[in-house]
């Protein structure tokens, strides 16, 4: 038979508070990091493809079954919109606006 282990060895799993800290502190260094190289949020990556998606759909007039949006058009908007946008100061970076976009619209399937 096998000993139970004495209370005093056994590890305590850490408090939910202390994950969910843990959680929140690990999120916003990853935030800070991407910021600092950057990198576009999603905030800012939705907003850019919405407000793309509008003005192409207003750009077409009166919307009707045969009206369709073209992905690089969206696209090429979304990038303009994002030109020469800064986050909390950090300009962001053309090759990393790129990349971001491309994985918000289209994430890989990895």
């Amino acid at each position: 038979m096998i000993p139970a282990p004495s209370l005093s060895m056994t590890h305590t799993a850490p408090s939910r508070a202390a994950r969910r800290d843990a959680d929140r502190r690990r999120k916003r260094e990853a935030r800070e990091a991407m910021r600092a190289a950057g990198i576009p949020d999603a905030r800012l990556l939705d907003a850019a493809i919405v407000d793309a998606l509008r003005d192409l759909v207003l750009s077409y007039g009166v919307p009707n079954e045969k009206t369709m949006v073209a992905f690089r058009d969206v696209l090429r908007l979304a990038l303009d919109g994002l030109q020469g946008r800064e986050q909390q100061g950090i300009p962001l970076n053309r090759a990393q606006m790129h990349l971001a976009l491309a994985n918000r619209l289209a994430p890989r399937q990895d």
